[in-house]
């Protein structure tokens, strides 16, 4: 080869991947408008292709190159809002680790590159599964976040989380979009057009055959949540009962409306005062007595260890039962390797001066005969927390948060469509309540009852039903989560393997 031929072809390579890159940094700016708030559903299809079309049958190096951008970017451009109080090293951090394991397992799905358009499209959509999976439970429990089919809580093709979870309902997306992508590029555009137009029938149009009741199985409860609208931030410089006085407020106005209800339900750290001191645990009595009904509130135990809790309380008998967050939030909740991160970044580090322990309770509540299940805050991502619950018994979820510092951001709204999809994933009714907002209760098939607002005090109040059977994703999807990490690691092996050979 010439010197002129190898200039030309360095440089048709170089602009080739700097054609890639650009498609993957398109790929993962669509992530902010495909994601909630601005939820325009739609774009989550060019999203993973774009993507897809950028690692498209690179090498490992190369690969894992261009995936790094498209992860940091899809990470980043839809969770902004973890700036808004820390800067920008956490954002940068979170993106940055979220994108190496993009990276690596976007890389590792064209390890091989088998001829049948089919067979693309389910082990680019296996990897994808089993990097949420990675994603989800490492390092420090995961982060959990980011799901496809959180982009469309709001269409029908949210549905398929009832059958298969939220890794059925993925795996679909991302293969739906690698065969219209594979057939295009064939050359076959009429078959294109036809694999678009069955991969549209299958995701949106399927689902609503699926038998979702709403039928009340062991009768109904009367739920009623009050949003206090509290300055209830992190870092909030507040006075000591003033969170719970603007939930007293709300639950004023409820009281006052004579709606009837059975249970009232307060939002994280509602209660923001030492119930171990006997004049504030004499006022929350007299407070629950006036109301007359069990009171699950959020509050901070910290008499035998610093934990984030939910605790029920009923007239004239006082606090009952208590759940304390299992999985508290690393870096926002405790610092994991506390000497090593604080060497890092030791100004950051250092404004978090306490550390919650995970909790060991039941989240099953009994109240009235009736059993409750109960979460916090981030916990609605967690699968195990969900199984658990529904394991337990409980034909109702409370998913109490606090939203205070991320209320003017996206996250809540990303929160709230998250738990309308665990109501059709788990067949139960979620009441999602916060500090400030946005709130809402789902019914078992997504619909919303009641919704209030972001910065509103108020309440909301919903007859919902009570259910004890489980849904098919219940069984099927940390099964198929499973299989398709299976796979991803047979096709890893396989893919080494072939490589080996070749050299050889």
């Amino acid at each position: 080869m010439s010197n002129a031929e190898s200039l030309r072809t360095r440089f048709i390579t170089k602009r080739a991947l700097a054609t890639r890159l650009l498609l993957a940094l398109g790929g993962g700016v669509l992530a902010y408008f495909a994601y909630q708030r601005l939820s325009i559903w739609i774009l989550c299809f060019p999203m993973v292709g774009l993507i897809y079309l950028a690692v498209r049958n690179l090498r490992f190096r190369a690969g894992f190159g261009v995936g790094l951008v498209a992860g940091f970017t899809f990470f980043a451009a839809q969770t902004a809002w973890l700036s808004m109080y820390l800067g920008p090293v956490p954002l940068i951090a979170l993106s940055l680790l979220q994108g190496l394991i993009f990276a690596l397992f976007i890389a590792l799905s064209q390890l091989s590159r088998p001829k049948s358009f089919w067979l693309k499209a389910v082990l680019f959509a296996a990897f994808w599964v089993a990097r949420e999976w990675f994603s989800g439970h490492y390092p420090y429990g995961g982060f959990p976040w980011a799901k496809l089919v959180q982009s469309q809580a709001d269409t029908t093709l949210s549905r398929w989380v009832w059958l298969g979870g939220t890794p059925l309902a993925d795996f679909l997306i991302a293969a739906g979009c690698v065969v219209v992508i594979e057939f295009w590029g064939s050359g076959a555009r009429r078959n294109a057009g036809i694999a678009l137009g069955m991969a549209s029938v299958l995701l949106y149009a399927a689902p609503i055959a699926f038998p979702i009741s709403t039928k009340a199985e062991v009768g109904t409860l009367k739920i009623a949540a009050a949003q206090g609208n509290a300055n209830a931030g992190l870092f909030a410089n507040r006075v000591s009962g003033l969170i719970m006085e603007n939930h007293i407020l709300a639950t004023n106005r409820l009281l006052a409306s004579k709606k009837p209800f059975d249970l009232l339900v307060w939002p994280e750290n509602a209660v923001d005062v030492d119930l171990t001191n006997p004049a504030n645990e004499a006022m929350l009595d007299s407070l629950v007595n006036r109301i007359n009904r069990p009171l699950i509130f959020g509050t901070v135990n910290d008499s035998q260890g610093l934990y984030n809790s939910s605790e029920l309380a009923l007239p004239r008998q006082g606090i009952v039962q208590r759940y304390d967050k299992k999985y508290p939030v690393p870096f926002a909740e405790y610092v994991p390797d506390r000497p090593f991160w604080s060497a890092i970044a030791p100004d950051l580090i250092g404004l978090l001066n306490y550390d919650f322990l995970p909790g060991k309770r039941s989240g099953v509540f009994n109240v009235s005969g009736h059993k409750v299940g109960v979460l916090i805050c981030f916990e609605i991502a967690i699968d195990q927390i969900q199984h658990d619950l529904v394991s337990g018994g409980a034909t109702v979820i409370l998913s109490q948060t606090n939203n205070s510092d991320f209320g003017h951001s996206d996250e809540a709204f990303q929160q709230l469509a998250i738990a309308k999809l665990r109501a059709i994933e788990l067949g139960r009714s979620i009441v999602n309540i916060s500090t400030v907002g946005p709130s809402a209760i789902y019914l078992p098939d997504g619909r919303a009852k009641t919704y209030l607002g972001a910065f509103q005090r108020g309440y909301m109040v919903a007859d919902v039903p009570l259910r004890e059977s489980q849904t098919p994703a219940f069984y099927l999807a940390n099964l198929f989560e499973s299989l398709c990490v299976v796979l991803a690691a047979m096709q890893l092996i396989w893919g080494i393997a072939r490589r080996v050979r070749n050299k050889n």
